[in-house]
């Protein structure tokens, strides 16, 4: 059936945009469940053309264009703030060049409301000066690290 086809080249499509998001986000996100739920997705048209029955079939239909619907949307609305590169130039902004900045692990920040959340850290280096920061993507607060 072309639905098959179509389903897989969403999920592709899906796919596609989750890990560039995470790329973008530095791994911030956690995607990976989706991601897992896609290509179970793709799996499962791929193999399952002959053994379902067609109310059965129809079912599976709807359940994965329900979730190729809520996932983007799912995404797209809870998305922070602050990319990574967003990140660095908030707090490079008024620095002179030259400076170098290394990315460092995400870590692990506490907001407001006691919520552990994953957060960027990455340090500035400026005439052999390193400043390390820690940086909240969804409110855009950030402070540096004290050595």
């Amino acid at each position: 059936m072309m639905y098959r086809r179509l389903i897989i080249i969403a999920c592709l499509i899906e796919v596609a945009f989750l890990i560039f998001l995470q790329y973008r986000y530095n791994n911030i996100l956690d995607l990976f469940p989706f991601i897992g739920v896609l290509v179970f997705f793709m799996v499962l048209s791929y193999f399952l053309k002959v053994q379902l029955s067609k109310k059965r079939k129809e079912i599976v239909f709807f359940l994965q264009t329900l979730f190729l619907i809520f996932i983007p949307i799912y995404t797209i609305t809870t998305l922070p703030q602050y990319t990574y590169e967003s990140a660095v130039d908030k707090v490079t902004q008024n620095l002179e060049e030259p400076y170098v900045v290394n990315k460092q692990k995400n870590t692990l920040i506490e907001d407001e409301s006691n919520e552990i959340k994953k957060g960027y850290m990455f340090s500035v280096e400026k005439n052999s000066e390193v400043n390390s920061y820690v940086f909240d993507p969804w409110t855009g607060n950030y402070h540096e690290v004290q050595k």
